[in-house]
Formats: structure tokens, sequence, C-alpha cells
């Protein structure tokens, strides 16, 4: 009886250890990589095969916005990046204080327009950025 005893005990150190390491990660992971209130940086988190990660780096490299990129899928920053904004798939943008998950290219530019970049190329170049912040399609 005092084996299975001592074997329950070790058993709850070490998922108690566990889980505070857990805990730890995700602290860390959320301290890192959740924008703040004053965050003024331009993070995308990205994936090598996803097609609209690629339309996103050519639309901020286009107009002119810096931006930090790490990948979710070969990175430890962009894993806890990723674990750390809860995201489902990619892209997800952390632009100043707000996160954009998914290629919503309207809530992005809104989000840039607010941290003052202004925006007027769009990914497939027939757009173009209106003076009030929405994007009208040029002519063919």
């Amino acid at each position: 009886m005092d084996k299975r005893v001592a074997m329950r005990k070790a058993a709850l150190y070490v998922a108690f250890l566990l889980a505070m390491g857990l805990f730890a990660l995700d602290r860390t992971a959320a301290y890192l990589h959740r924008p703040t209130r004053t965050s003024t940086a331009v993070v995308i988190y990205t994936a090598e095969w996803c097609p609209y990660c690629r339309q996103l780096r050519t639309h901020l490299k286009a107009n002119g916005v810096p931006a930090r990129e790490y990948d979710v899928e070969n990175s430890l920053q962009g894993g806890m990046g990723f674990w750390a904004l809860r995201g489902k798939g990619v892209p997800i943008c952390a632009i100043g204080p707000d996160v954009v998950y998914g290629f919503d290219l309207e809530r992005i530019n809104r989000s840039l327009i607010k941290l003052g970049y202004r925006i007027d190329a769009l990914p497939d170049e027939r757009r173009v950025q209106a003076g009030d912040g929405t994007a009208q399609t040029q002519g063919p």
C-alpha cells in the first residue's frame, strides 16, 4: 500500500511540474509576442507555403512598411508567437496594438493607417487606397 501512495505522490509532483512549466512557457510567449496598447511594431507570423502570406509580404513591401516576420513552422519564436496569439491559421499580423487574423486586407490597412503608414498599393496592383481609408478598384 505504501508503494502505491508513493507512486501517486510522485505522479502528482510530475504533473504539477509539467503544469508549471507549461504555464511559464505560456506567460513567456505572451510577454514576448502579444502587442501592448502602446506598441508601434508590425510583426507578421507566416508559413513558407502560404500564398496569402506571400501576398501580405508583397503588400507590406510595396507600401514601405518594415515588418518583422516569424515563420510559425520553422522557428521557435514563430511557434511561440502563434501560440501566444492563439493562432488557428496564417497569416497573423500584430500591427501596433491590433491583431489581425488571416488575410483581411481592410483590417490590415486600417491598422497600418492608424500607425501612420500611407497605403497606396494593394497586392493585385489594380486597387488603390482612397483618401477615406477604403480600397477602391481601378478600371481594367
